[in-house]
Formats: C-alpha cells, structure tokens, sequence
C-alpha cells in the first residue's frame, strides 16, 4: 500500500507517518529526511542541498525522484510506503505516478491533515527551538507555507480526478487524537487489509 500523507510544514506529517508505519507496516519515507541526510553527509550534492534547504527553496525534482526511487527500491518497501513530503507538485505527482507504475503499483490513498494557520506557526517555532532546523527560520517558514499553498495544494485535485480517495483528517489537537482520526479515515475509506 502506498500512502501519500500530505499537510502544510507544522502540520505533524512525520510524528503521524512515523506512527503510522506501525499501523500498516510499512516504512515511513519521508524525502525532508533523506535530502537533510544528504546535506548533513556534506557531499558535493550534499552541500548543494543544504543551502537550498536553509533558504526554504525546493530542491530540483530530478535529484528527489532519484533518491525516492532507489529508497523505494528497498526490501522494507516491498509492501508499500508511508510518503511525507512528496508529491509537492503536480509534476512530481506524474513522476511519482511512472515510478510506481513500472513496478506495477500506485498511489492507493491521499491523507491530507488539515490544520489553522496559527496553529502552524506555533508548531514550527517550537520545533525551530527544539530541533534548530534549518530551514524553521521565518522567512523559510512563510516560503514553506507560501509554496505549499500554491504548489502542493492542487496535488491533491490531481489524485482526486485518478480516482485516489482524498481522505482530509483534522490534523489539530493531540498527536493520539489525531493518529485515531488517521486510522478511523483509512478503515472506512479502504477497510481492514
């Protein structure tokens, strides 16, 4: 089963997938994480990486399909994946869509967290003080939110007109509170499998 879990930065896209890998059992991608381990490998293309990341710019699709396939490659994703952080765009939803299509799979389902602005911003200040991201300064935040808002955002008219179930879960409150409304959603939306 491959899920495509979507949300603005500060929206708990990570804490969910990570408790969701539990719930299907499948890996956690998160494409944040493999690119910020690639600028912290401090490479050439690493370095490259870095200085986008700081600056809240989206690094070239053409190097995240390529370290997304060789990640979906792997034996622990034989059975699906948990995506967070990609698609952002249209364009990458078509890439996305050829790369499981030569392995004979597909989006199955799109879970959207939906969470106020205020919100948001409180979520990624604290985050900026705890884990001192990078890339969680207020200018790259604003960026982030802008981008998201205008890029991300039609992604999911495009799984929608696939045929993909959109499932749009309130993405406020506890992380518990949340998890629940993620896994009563997918039930009711695919079943038990």
């Amino acid at each position: 089963m491959i899920v495509v879990l979507f949300g603005p930065p500060g929206s708990g896209k990570g804490t969910q997938a990570g408790l969701l890998t539990g719930a299907l059992g499948v890996p956690h991608i998160s494409t944040g994480e493999l690119l910020r381990a690639e600028a912290a490998a401090g490479t050439p293309l690493g370095r490259q990486v870095a200085s986008m990341l700081a600056a809240g710019e989206l690094v070239p699709d053409e190097l995240i399909e390529r370290v997304l396939e060789r990640r979906l490659r792997a034996p622990d994703a034989e059975r699906g994946a948990i995506l967070d952080g990609y698609p952002r765009t249209v364009p990458q939803a078509r890439a996305l869509d050829a790369l499981l299509a030569a392995s004979g799979r597909r989006v199955d389902v799109v879970v959207a967290l939906d969470v106020d602005f205020r919100t948001l911003i409180g979520r990624l200040e604290r985050r900026a003080a705890e884990q001192h991201r990078p890339d969680d300064n207020p200018a790259s935040i604003a960026e982030r939110l802008r981008e998201y808002h205008e890029l991300t955002e039609p992604v999911l008219d495009h799984y929608r007109q696939q045929g993909v179930p959109v499932l749009v879960v309130d993405g406020s409150g506890d992380v518990d509170a949340v998890h629940r409304r993620i896994v009563e959603a997918l039930e009711s939306a695919l079943g038990h499998r």
